[in-house]
């Protein structure tokens, strides 16, 4: 399913077989893809979408969270419906209208592999530029992802490291054919676990979450 603010027609869903494509303002626009289990989302997301928005001139940036992470062993703490309802708040409250949730991952469940969805978006985008953004931790490791070398040939990666953190570098196997750039600015210090660590302790982190994921997140009675 896929929500923007600011959109006036229903959500539609990526694939083919259950609804009709979304459409994107032009069929050469550069789209930026943010993927994660935001669980939950947070500031800090917000703050890499608008960088990646503002520095790489994107047309749209959609966030794309999965069912379950294939690197990540523990499941999320909130159900796929949560989380998706979450993200769809914080775009409403962002009011940008570059900025979306696809449900392309969380609709087909399970561990759903980074080159398998682009390979998807190719498709329903063929004239789209895409850009991939991860973290330098995640870059480091990109050659334990699936199909990493197809990967590098559809998208190009832009990649955020947290201050004091190594300057961030492809696996040496991708070096030559990975196309990269360095998201610039200061990351928001939010994190995800430490949102549900204190959220346990009996404590909501409100100045690290958008004001409709707090009072979501309250509402619902998750993360304790």
């Amino acid at each position: 399913m896929v929500k923007s603010a600011g959109a006036a027609s229903p959500a539609a869903r990526l694939d083919t077989s259950t609804g009709p494509l979304p459409a994107l303002s032009s069929a050469a626009d550069r789209v930026g893809l943010l993927g994660g289990t935001f669980d939950p989302v947070h500031l800090g997301h917000l703050a890499i979408a608008r960088a990646a928005l503002n520095q790489l001139k994107l047309d749209h940036l959609f966030f794309v969270p999965a069912a379950q992470a294939p690197l990540r062993y523990e499941a999320p703490s909130a159900s796929a419906a949560d989380r998706l309802d979450l993200l769809q708040r914080a775009v409403t409250e962002a009011a940008d209208p570059r900025l979306g949730v696809l449900d392309i991952e969380i609709s087909a469940g399970g561990v759903n592999y980074t080159v398998d969805t682009v390979r998807k978006l190719h498709t329903a985008w063929p004239q789209a530029e895409f850009f991939w953004l991860l973290g330098a931790d995640q870059f480091a490791q990109l050659d334990r992802w699936r199909e990493p070398a197809e990967l590098a040939k559809l998208v190009e990666f832009a990649v955020l490291n947290r201050p004091g953190s190594p300057p961030p570098v492809p696996p040496s196997s991708l070096a030559a054919s990975v196309r990269w750039q360095r998201l610039t600015g200061t990351p928001h210090p939010a994190r995800a676990e430490d949102i549900r660590r204190r959220r346990k302790s009996g404590e909501l982190m409100d100045l690290w979450l958008p004001r409709a994921v707090a009072a979501a997140i309250e509402e619902k009675k998750l993360y304790r």
